[in-house]
């Protein structure tokens, strides 16, 4: 290691450290914190900060979170609308209604500002690094070198969580069991991105919103590129508008190829189509994906977009988020100091089971949506595919559904 144990004071006051306090990382956080364990949350950011994310939050999603999270809603969404190109009129849209809401709209933010602070009052405690330095594991613990205003400093603990996102480095650190952050490893070759660019849009800034589309409307549009997705996501006072790209490929080239479609002009073009405007500030983010074939091992377990756990038909990633934090946790709090890996990967499997499954839905739905959409038009299959969305109905569950439906 660059800089390690040899050149200063090694700290062990923590049973989990956790690297990045966003949804996945409080996740874990909170349930360990509940139960008693010392929690070390560690951020290069300073909270609120903004984070590029439509910030959809589904039932199954709602339903995860240990807390209601009710002061940070915006808006409520019984209404889904798939649009598509095709030279028929009446094939362009598939609305979905509900009675019961689908989503809760709120700002990413605020969202995860709000779960900080019930994290941090259940008992976690959080520090503000500067950057991490190196990560070194042995068969008992974790030693992690941060590097803080003070200058650098180690941390051990039984085990770590990484929980810093799709351009984290915890991920390329766990490869090898002494790893530096100025000579990381290679991604391990599970590991896939989607990305993704959104602006936000004041309604007071429309004169008019376009034929059909309401401030209550959830609009996923599948018109703007091909292997993704265009949206607009109705807030208290503002449009989320965005475009990302999120369809499986199995070579890296043809990955890299289809998120160079989605630029800046691609927005601007497709908000000015949209909304009759050009956006003023416009922020992308990566998102981690793959993660279906992660296999935890050591002491090092990875989280979120971290993992690669963002569902690649839907884009979506707090769900997995804050399952695979509390699956994290469920490892840590069930399991004896030997077999913590095989029990965090038994809490994740059904997880990636459903990612898997969706993995091999975005493939086939992306490659021809007008399939997906001929099958949204049936009423049973409509209404399983919803439910699916907003309630995780298991991918057993739905496929027995759906063969119940043909027959």
């Amino acid at each position: 290691m660059s800089s390690g144990p040899a050149d200063h004071a090694i700290e062990q006051n923590y049973d989990v450290l956790i690297v990045g306090a966003g949804p996945a990382g409080c996740a874990a956080a909170y349930d360990l914190a509940s139960a008693g364990k010392r929690v070390l949350l560690l951020d290069r950011r300073t909270f609120p900060r903004h984070k590029a994310c439509a910030c959809g939050l589904t039932r199954k999603t709602l339903k995860a979170l240990r807390y209601s999270v009710d002061p940070i809603v915006e808006r409520v969404c019984h209404e889904i609308v798939l649009q598509q190109h095709s030279d028929e009129p009446k094939h362009r849209e598939v609305r979905v209604r509900t009675r019961n809401p689908i989503c809760a709209m709120a700002v990413r933010e605020r969202f995860d500002a709000f779960c900080l602070n019930q994290t941090l009052a259940a008992g976690a405690t959080l520090r503000t690094i500067n950057s991490l330095i190196a990560l070194r594991e042995t068969p008992d613990h974790i030693e992690l070198t941060i590097l803080t205003d003070k200058g650098p400093e180690t941390l051990k603990a039984p085990v770590l969580i990484g929980a810093d996102g799709s351009n984290g480095q915890t991920r390329r650190l766990s490869q090898h069991p002494e790893s530096t952050t100025a000579q990381l490893p290679a991604e391990p070759t599970w590991y896939t991105r989607g990305f993704a660019l959104e602006a936000t849009v004041p309604y007071t800034a429309l004169t008019n919103l376009p034929p059909g589309t309401h401030p209550q409307d959830l609009i996923f549009d599948f018109t703007p590129l091909p292997g993704g997705y265009g949206w607009l996501f109705p807030k208290g006072d503002h449009i989320n508008i965005g475009v990302g790209a999120f369809a499986p490929d199995e070579s890296s080239s043809n990955d890299e190829e289809k998120l160079k479609q989605v630029t800046r002009t691609l927005l601007n073009e497709y908000t000015q189509q949209k909304l009759g405007l050009i956006p003023t500030h416009i922020t992308g983010q990566h998102l981690g994906m793959g993660g279906h074939q992660y296999i935890p091992q050591g002491r090092v377990f990875l989280v979120g977009d971290a993992a690669g756990l963002v569902d690649p038909l839907t884009g979506e990633g707090i769900h997995s988020a804050i399952v695979s934090g509390q699956a994290a946790a469920a490892a840590i709090l069930l399991s004896s100091n030997k077999n913590i890996a095989t029990a965090y990967a038994t809490h994740l499997r059904p997880l990636q089971e459903t990612l898997a499954f969706s993995h091999r839905a975005a493939k086939a739905f992306y490659k021809q949506p007008q399939r997906g959409f001929r099958a949204m038009r049936m009423p049973v299959l409509r209404s399983l595919v919803l439910k699916t969305y907003a309630d995780g109905l298991p991918h057993t569950a739905l496929l027995g559904k759906l063969a119940a439906a043909v027959v």
